[in-house]
């Protein structure tokens, strides 16, 4: 999966608050909460990124292991394909 591009769904529209992301596809209706670090790979995939470069990313700005961070990076980029915000390329 480490050489998969993934980009979100440009259907969501959202906003910070507090310490979360709130976002809302303008197709469905769906609302969904990202924290933190989900919000930092939803930023990373706005243009194709590859998973790759997600994890150089979130290892720049996180104090986490490379290997705890990309098994993270995978997981989410995986639950965001089932919330249809991302998909890969």
């Amino acid at each position: 999966m480490s050489g998969q591009m993934w980009q979100r769904d440009d259907n969501w529209v959202g906003s910070e608050i507090e310490d979360s992301f709130v976002m809302v596809n303008i197709d469905t209706g769906m609302y969904v909460r990202l924290n933190r670090s989900t919000s930092v790979i939803w930023n990373a995939i706005e243009h194709p990124r590859s998973t790759e470069q997600i994890v150089t990313e979130l290892q720049a700005r996180f104090a986490v292991e490379p290997e705890k961070c990309r098994s993270a990076v995978e997981r989410t980029l995986e639950k965001m394909r089932g919330l249809q915000l991302a998909a890969p390329h």
